[in-house]
């Protein structure tokens, strides 16, 4: 009887593990980029991951403050598979090898961890994933298993970064929004020299102490056997390694220690490898990565007095020999301001560079046009306001101001971009970047130049991109130059200073005019005044735009009849104005 009351209990056990091990989460996030150091920048969503052959993983999830989050096994596509997907591109650089890359990873909290390049290709796939779904693991006693009830019933936010090596779960982030694959591109001082060699090395960067070391005595050494293989040489047969783990001597520095920091191992010869805090303080096999001076019970002489090993890798190529620096590098992000062109027109216009700065932010400020058009790229990110309607005057905000003075307008442009810049830097206080998304190129009349002017130069970083002036000299398809200069210009600069106009018509420079379409009946008298009425004029209308962009080739005796019929079909705003003989 005591025995079917037992099974009876276990079976009992049993459909409630089922049941709850059922469970699967959906999404709190809209996906993910890939960008930086690429040659392919990506974004996935859940279902794109779902997609993807997947692994199980089960986690046991506590962090190093000692809190329990629960054990669920996690369905996720292996990180190498994606950054394969991307393909990590190094540019030119005396080192080719990508032992010296960082993966960081970004949620949408604003948190990052980050990983080496060979903790996810020198070691087994499925020992980092991106997780899309997870199911908890119940203990079967019915006690612990109404004590686990509330934690196995968290909502999970996914994607989520699993990396399942690590002893404690500080570098499993939820809800990541973006990996930016960073090339640190070092310059170190490169030694060639027939005997690679260095009596010493010094552990400098974020450190308390700077460190030098020159002999391992005074350190608890220790004893691993490796199984070198190289992915060139192949193996090298057992050897017997005998030095002083790698974080003792970091620890002894005083080296600074947080999930962003990563430790940059060197030779003299230029030869690197990059270890990530994670690997060495959350992973039990950190304790294993050794500096030594001993191999086979022998002084290690032929391949430099000291050499990093690293027992638990599956290849030996982040083996250093000779180390000479090991630098603590901190790569924790300072709030930024990036302002970032989306090229003039077609979202095919926007640059690999500007998808990797959007990557960065954490908000956005752009126009409804901008957040409609390329909202696959701008994902979870909240946009702050829409700048042509805090901004500008009118016809943007719909308000009559054509009654207010000059000192009016201006008093009230400054308070509305003091108010904007207010917004932003609401976000940068909380530690979290703001993209400014602009059309064609900010530095040539961007909307954004009087907010531009509010940052310090160390706040913020312009992103170039494709402008009008650009896609318009390719739409006319002619040498702009082909009298030597061409001048960039607006109405309200050609009104205020005539002279100008007078010495561009003279010398027979192109003149290119930008916000102009609506300025032609004050422009044309100053045009007639300086050009003879037979000069060529082009109208570059809506260019970037490949379903609407068009030319209006005509001359400035006749460019009013032109442009009028142009404003008859409501395109005042996006067009070019070209003067000048090269035109023809």
């Amino acid at each position: 009887m005591r025995v079917k009351k037992n099974i009876l209990k276990l079976v009992c056990s049993l459909i409630i593990i089922f049941c709850v091990n059922s469970t699967i989460w959906a999404a709190s996030s809209s996906g993910f980029s890939i960008s930086g150091a690429v040659k392919q920048p990506i974004r996935l969503t859940l279902e794109d991951l779902s997609k993807f052959q997947s692994l199980n993983i089960r986690l046991n999830e506590v962090d190093s403050a000692k809190y329990f989050q629960g054990v669920f096994n996690y369905q996720g596509v292996p990180l190498r598979t994606l950054l394969d997907l991307a393909y990590i591109q190094k540019e030119e650089s005396s080192f080719a090898k990508t032992l010296d890359m960082a993966i960081i990873v970004r949620n949408k909290a604003g948190k990052q961890v980050v990983i080496s390049w060979g903790e996810v290709f020198y070691k087994n796939p499925a020992e980092i994933i991106i997780a899309f779904s997870a199911s908890p693991i119940m203990p079967y006693r019915s006690e612990a298993n109404k004590k686990w009830s509330n934690l196995h019933n968290r909502p999970i936010g996914f994607p989520k970064l699993v990396v399942a090596n690590d002893f404690y779960n500080d570098r499993c982030l939820e809800d990541i929004t973006a990996i930016e694959v960073i090339d640190l591109n070092p310059k170190l001082k490169i030694q060639k020299k027939d005997v690679l060699y260095s009596p010493s090395f010094a552990i400098t960067g974020s450190v308390k102490n700077p460190l030098f070391v020159s002999v391992l005595s005074a350190y608890t050494r220790t004893e691993a056997m490796i199984k070198p293989v190289g992915d060139g040489k192949g193996y090298l047969g057992l050897k017997s390694i005998y030095g002083v783990p790698l974080i003792e001597l970091l620890k002894k520095a005083g080296a600074l220690m947080d999930a962003n920091t990563v430790y940059l191992v060197s030779a003299p010869d230029g030869y690197r490898t990059l270890l990530s805090f994670g690997e060495l303080f959350l992973n039990p096999a950190g304790a294993r990565i050794l500096v030594a001076d001993q191999a086979d019970n022998e002084p290690i002489e032929k391949t430099g007095k000291f050499n990093l090993y690293l027992p638990d890798e599956l290849s030996a190529d982040r083996a250093v020999n000779a180390i000479a620096n090991i630098e603590v590098i901190n790569l924790n992000k300072s709030p930024q301001v990036y302002l970032i062109s989306v090229g003039c027109a077609d979202t095919s216009l926007l640059t690999l560079e500007a998808i990797s700065y959007l990557n960065k932010a954490d908000a956005v400020v752009c126009s409804e046009d901008i957040a409609k058009r390329f909202a696959f790229y701008i994902g979870h990110r909240p946009v702050l306001f829409d700048p042509f309607k805090i901004l500008m005057p009118t016809p943007f905000t719909g308000k009559d101001e054509s009654k207010l003075s000059h000192q009016e307008r201006e008093k009230l442009k400054e308070k509305r971009n003091t108010e904007a810049v207010r917004l932003i830097r609401n976000e940068l206080n909380k530690g979290k970047s703001v993209a400014l998304l602009e059309y064609g190129d900010p530095a040539i009349y961007g909307s954004f130049r009087r907010m531009n002017a509010s940052f310090a130069d160390h706040e913020k970083r312009i992103i170039p991109g494709v402008s009008a002036f650009n896609a318009s000299n390719t739409l006319i398809g002619k040498d702009m130059t082909c009298k030597g200069s061409i001048i960039l210009s607006s109405p309200w600069s050609l009104k205020e200073n005539p002279e100008l106009l007078k010495s561009i018509a003279a010398k027979g420079d192109t003149l290119a005019i930008f916000m102009g379409l609506r300025e032609m009946k004050e422009l044309m008298p100053l045009l007639k005044m300086n050009y003879p009425a037979s000069t060529p004029l082009t109208f570059a209308i809506r260019a970037g735009y490949s379903n609407s962009q068009r030319l209006i080739k005509t001359t400035v005796g006749q460019a009013m009849e032109a442009v009028e019929k142009e404003n008859e079909e409501n395109e005042q705003w996006l067009g070019m104005i070209y003067v000048g003989s090269c035109l023809e």
